[in-house]
Formats: structure tokens, sequence, C-alpha cells
């Protein structure tokens, strides 16, 4: 069985807004409902992380939804690494596998969460990546230190998808050495385990900038 936990306790302080983006409203709609709504099908457990003010809102945004009875909204944590594992609890021990989403990426299909979720058949992890278009360079201060190899870099996005008992350990590992990372595959990765790539979909930004939501109707 599938769990998904629906990562929404950020407090977008990059986006400059005294609401959390995630808390937007996209021609109408809270931005976090986008992802809750293309990924709900496939899940048969959700939890949601989110700031403590938030959890009436919230429960009150979902009440109306199908999947409202299979959902759970809990406090987040002081961090993402945090928030997600206060996820991973509230799921029954039934569940399997795990999807990790980001929130503010409110545009990602149904498609890419099938495909991540396959790829567990092959690894423990699998996440989608895009390849970079751009030179990348790495600097100290304000000086170019060397340019990097593009062809074996990528761009990560959400949902990664997990067995849920590798995500466990790499959490628990890491909460022993005292790492955070900015990702939960980073983590799986420190602990030897293999993480598989696929594609990812151009359209599935994250909402970083106020930018990032022109000619897309925010409020």
């Amino acid at each position: 069985m599938t769990g998904l936990v629906l990562v929404a306790a950020g407090s977008g302080s990059r986006f400059g807004s005294s609401v959390p983006k995630q808390f937007l409203r996209l021609n109408g709609k809270r931005m976090f409902l986008y992802s809750l709504e293309n990924l709900a099908d496939l899940c048969n457990e959700i939890v949601i992380p989110v700031p403590g003010a938030w959890i009436d809102p919230v429960r009150e945004d979902i009440s109306q939804l199908e999947c409202s009875n299979r959902t759970r909204i809990v406090k987040g944590g002081s961090n993402r690494q945090d928030s997600v594992l206060r996820g991973l609890t509230e799921l029954s021990p039934k569940i399997a596998r795990v999807l990790i989403h980001d929130s503010a990426r409110p545009w990602a299909t149904r498609s890419l969460a099938r495909r991540a979720l396959a790829g567990l058949g092959q690894s423990p992890a699998c996440i989608p990546v895009l390849p970079i278009a751009e030179t990348v360079k790495e600097v100290r201060g304000h000086l170019v230190v060397r340019t990097l190899d593009r062809s074996r870099l990528r761009l990560t996005q959400t949902p990664q998808a997990f067995r849920r008992s590798i995500l466990e350990q790499a959490l628990a590992q890491a909460s022993r050495e005292g790492i955070v990372g900015t990702d939960e595959a980073e983590l799986v990765e420190r602990t030897g385990e293999k993480v598989a790539i696929m594609m990812g979909e151009l359209q599935n930004i994250k909402i970083t900038w106020k930018e990032d939501l022109q000619d897309h109707g925010s409020e």
C-alpha cells in the first residue's frame, strides 16, 4: 500500500509573503490543493504536515474532498526533515511505499508519481530529475573556482518515491549523525542504498519567488 507525505510546513521566507506560499490561492484554490488532488488517487493514506496555526484552515480546505477521510493534518517540524518524519509516523504499518512531495510544486502530474512508484520495483528509491541546460560554475565569494561538467549533473524534483523501511532507516541515521539533508534522497544516498532516477517534468517547477507565479492567477 502507498502513503503520501505532502510537505506543507515551510514558512516560505524567500517568497516574501505574510501567508506561506503553499497556502496562497492560485485561480481561487490554495496551492497545496493542486498537489493533493493530483496525487490522492494513488495513495491509500495521506499526511500533510503544516504550521501549527494552519491546522484548522487546512482541515477546512480539505473537508469536502473525496480524500478527506484518509488524510491527516499534523503540525510540522522545525525543518523539512522533521516534518517528513512526523508524517511517516502518522502512516499505518501497512504502508510499504511512500511518496514525498513538496506542496510548493503544484503542477506535478499523476503520471510522474506513477513512474516514480514504478521505479521502486528496481531500487529502494526513485526520484525525478531534469538535465541542466545552463553552464554551471563553482564559486567562492565573488570568484569562479571551476566550471562543472553539467552532463553529470541533474536538477532534482518531487514527488520522490521510497520503500518506507529504507526511508525510515535513512532518517534515523541522519538524526544520529546530526545531518540535515536538502531532500530525502540525499539521506538515502548516505546509507549506501542506490537511488534511481527518471525523467522529470519541465512544468513541475518549485514556487520559490513571486515571479514564479506570473500568469498563474495568484492571489
